[in-house]
């Protein structure tokens, strides 16, 4: 009879800690491992009397910890694929802020002043677009003079057909701002 209440005292506490762990997980998606590695608890839990009986209790523990074992195989994989991919968004974020700053670096030869420069990259590593605001400098903003203005109008429009030309990009992937 102490057998049965003892079973019975481990059944009720296995699913008390289980409600408390599945009340404290952080996020949805861990409850599916959970879950799944309580059920293997419960099993074990569950027929372990009726297995000791018979004798099988040590088999059934070794498919237990094969299926554990092939489980975490799984998260393993899993969270490697995870820390790949972000580790490419890393790298991509990094090349894109490279790229930025040679864009600035081309439009500072031409004479122009980048305020802002965001660059795009597909998952493949080639650009997709460029945009990008720059100013003519503190002294050339309010400049009243049409052929100054056609001036800058042709560093700008330069600048684009740079651009397009070194990155292998059309006209709408360029896009130029004055402020």
């Amino acid at each position: 009879m102490s057998y049965i209440y003892s079973w019975v005292k481990n059944l009720v506490c296995f699913y008390i800690l289980l409600t408390v762990v599945l009340h404290l997980l952080p996020k949805q998606n861990y409850q599916k491992y959970v879950r799944f590695f309580s059920g293997m608890l419960l099993t074990i839990l569950v027929t372990s009397p009726i297995l000791s009986l018979m004798g099988n209790e040590e088999l059934i523990r070794e498919k237990i910890n094969q299926a554990e074992f092939f489980q975490g195989l799984d998260n393993l994989k899993l969270d490697t694929a995870h820390l790949e991919d972000q580790q490419k968004e890393l790298y991509r974020e990094e090349y894109e802020r490279a790229l930025g700053m040679d864009v600035s670096r081309m439009a500072e030869d031409k004479q122009l002043i980048p305020r802002q420069v965001k660059v795009q990259l597909s998952e493949d590593y080639e650009v997709e677009s460029i945009e990008m605001t720059v100013s003519l400098g503190e002294d050339e903003i309010f400049l009243t003079d049409f052929a100054e203005n056609r001036k800058e109008d042709q560093k700008i429009n330069e600048l684009k057909q740079e651009l397009m030309e070194f990155y292998r990009l059309t006209k709408g992937q360029v896009s130029i701002g004055i402020v």
